[in-house]
C-alpha cells in the first residue's frame, strides 16, 4: 500500500518548488497528477512524467482511474504524492470514493469572480463550498504554497465568503 505523504492541488503541478522542496520533504518516489482532461492529454501526460524527480515515477490518470487504482491496489507501494490542477477534480475524486486526510493548497490563481484568500490562492464562493464539505467531512485543508511559510487553516478563509 502506498503511504499518501501529501496530497495538494496547484495549478503549476509539477514544478521547481514541489521538485526541489515538497517531494524532498516528503520523500515521495511516485507523483500521481490525477486529472480528467491531462489524462486524456498524451503528450503532456508525457511531459510531466519527465519530470518526474530521479529514482521516481509520475503518471497522470484520470479520477475515475484513480479511484479505480486505489479500491485495487492502493497505488501500489512507497511515498506517493497527489497532485490536482484544481479544485474541480479534487472534489470529484473524493466525492468518487479517493481517501485522504489531509489536503494542501498551493498555488490557486486569480481568475475572474475568485477572491484571493491568502499569497497566489484564489477560489469563488462555490469552490469554497466544495472545500467546505472536503474539510467538514474531516479533511484538515491547509493553505500553503511553499514550505517556507506557516499554515493558514482553510475554516480561516470562509469568512471572505460569509460562510
Amino acid at each position: 500500500m502506498a503511504k499518501i505523504k501529501l496530497v495538494r492541488i496547484d495549478s503549476r503541478l509539477i514544478h521547481g518548488q514541489v521538485i526541489t522542496k515538497w517531494i524532498p520533504i516528503t520523500a515521495a518516489k511516485q507523483v500521481i497528477i490525477i486529472d480528467d482532461d491531462l489524462s486524456q492529454d498524451e503528450f503532456m501526460g508525457d511531459i510531466y512524467a519527465s519530470a518526474a524527480p530521479r529514482g521516481g515515477s509520475c503518471r497522470v490518470i484520470s479520477v475515475a482511474d484513480a479511484v479505480k487504482s486505489w479500491q485495487q491496489n492502493q497505488f501500489g507501494e512507497g511515498n506517493t504524492m497527489i497532485l490536482f490542477q484544481n479544485i474541480e477534480n479534487c472534489y470529484k475524486a473524493f466525492k468518487e470514493g479517493l481517501p485522504f486526510k489531509n489536503l494542501q493548497l498551493g498555488e490557486i490563481p486569480m481568475k475572474k469572480g475568485r477572491v484571493t484568500v491568502f499569497k497566489a490562492i484564489s477560489f469563488n464562493k462555490e469552490e469554497a463550498l466544495k472545500l467546505k464539505e472536503v474539510m467538514d467531512s474531516g479533511v484538515e485543508i491547509i493553505l500553503q504554497p511553499v514550505p517556507e511559510l506557516s499554515k493558514v487553516e482553510f475554516k480561516k478563509t470562509l469568512k471572505k465568503f460569509d460562510l
